[in-house]
């Protein structure tokens, strides 16, 4: 998901003009990441610390109580991704894992039960999880806003916040010594997740073709390879007011220096029902698109790189544990620009069928989704600092199109196709 270090693409730059050739439709059109390295203005935020700390005071450890009793079992991580939900993932970028934690039970369902006096491990597990969050959240100055770094399109950075959302870091030690349900769980995901979501030590199932794909299953495989280690997995613990806060349209990776390949989203809302909002969107390229209700134990996995996503507002208090697990070859040189073959208008499907596998989406997503885009930042900012001049430089990046009439017969071709196999929205409630 979204994040303080994420980039927005809302500026990365094309060449003045696309032409044709025998090899190639398009010029390749670098991420903006790239140049950002080159001139060293890309704010990398290092592993071991946030770029403040905090906590800025000692804390005591949180002791409990915990709403009901419950124990750490690791190895449910790995039983709850089964073989399906793999193939799910190479299918279509994304899957869901219910009662990630283990056997659920603490929902009580359409009657309601009182959380406390419900059943099942994993719900339970969860909702210490929660618990530790909210302790924090209490904490002056210990969850800070949830912030983006954003350069509008004269080069400038800024930092703004995002309203009614506020996390912390778990590198930050201050952040990791007093609370040890978050610690355990923290410290597990180091290598847990990726064994957990390794195709290597499961066996393929077979998963229906999803309706609204547009044709034949992209492979996602050769994305898969995830590194294990302190460095190779960051993890946030979340926490929405429930006063409309959102995230807008967005790729967790937008380019390089960021080697983050695989985001799951971990859930910790209790009796969660429709009105309550805080659901996940996810929008597979040219694809139907999945809304996703935020339940307790309920985990998303999707690829950082390749599934736009944003999150609804939330008009209820909402918790979630955001992994993402880095990987060795994420934003290879080939995924960073775009280049097409001649074919590629004379067989939009098929182009589309690769973008959607294909990091290189991310060059002309924004094209592609202009409404969504900018529906979803307006949705997001509202009146806070920062939010004209992001939309300003949505606009501006639009423009751009106009300068590049092949480039722009191909988005108008990727349009039209989007509209015709999209489909009705998949709800997963």
């Amino acid at each position: 998901m979204a994040d303080g270090r994420q980039m927005p693409i809302a500026d990365w730059s094309i060449p003045s003009r696309v032409r044709f050739s025998q090899k190639s439709l398009a010029q390749k059109i670098r991420c903006p990441a790239e140049k950002r390295r080159r001139v060293s203005q890309v704010i990398r935020v290092p592993r071991a610390r946030l770029e403040a700390t905090a906590a800025t005071v000692p804390m005591e450890e949180f002791t409990g109580p915990y709403p009901r009793p419950f124990s750490r079992d690791f190895e449910a991580w790995s039983r709850a991704v089964t073989p399906a939900r793999i193939a799910e993932l190479r299918r279509d970028g994304f899957t869901v894992v219910d009662d990630f934690l283990g056997g659920g039970g603490a929902e009580g369902g359409a009657d309601g039960d009182d959380v406390s006096s419900s059943s099942g491990n994993g719900d339970a597990w969860a909702l210490a999880l929660r618990e530790e969050i909210e302790w924090l959240s209490a904490k002056d100055g210990v969850m800070r806003p949830n912030r983006t770094h954003f350069a509008n399109p004269k080069g400038e950075r800024f930092l703004f916040a995002k309203p009614g959302i506020v996390e912390a870091d778990m590198h930050d030690d201050a952040v990791a010594a007093v609370v040890p349900e978050l610690r355990a769980f923290f410290e597990a995901a180091a290598t847990r997740f990726a064994d957990a979501f390794d195709p290597k030590t499961k066996e393929d199932a077979s998963v229906p073709q999803r309706e609204g794909g547009g044709g034949a299953k992209p492979d996602f495989t050769y994305s898969y390879a995830l590194s294990r280690g302190d460095g190779a997995r960051t993890v946030k613990v979340q926490r929405n007011d429930g006063t409309g806060g959102c995230f807008p349209a967005h790729y967790d990776n937008p380019g390089p220096p960021s080697k983050r390949a695989l985001t799951c989203i971990l859930y910790l809302n209790p009796h969660w029902q429709t009105g309550d909002g805080g659901e996940l969107d996810l929008v597979p390229f040219c694809a139907t698109p999945t809304r996703v209700a935020p339940r307790l134990g309920r985990l998303v996995a999707f690829l950082s790189d390749r599934i736009l996503h944003r999150v609804a507002p939330a008009h209820k208090t909402r918790h979630c544990l955001t992994v993402w697990v880095d990987g060795p070859d994420v934003n290879a040189p080939k995924e960073c620009g775009l280049s097409l073959p001649p074919s590629a208008m004379a067989d939009v499907p098929g182009t589309a069928r690769a973008l959607r596998a294909s990091a290189s989406q991310r060059v002309i997503s924004r094209w592609c989704y202009p409404d969504e885009y900018e529906s979803s930042l307006r949705e997001c900012m509202r009146d806070a600092e920062g939010g004209t001049q992001m939309v300003e430089s949505h606009l501006a990046h639009m423009a751009k199109l106009w300068d590049n009439p092949p480039l722009r017969k191909l988005v108008d071709a990727l349009r039209e196709h989007r509209r015709n196999v999209e489909g009705k929205l998949t709800v997963v409630g």
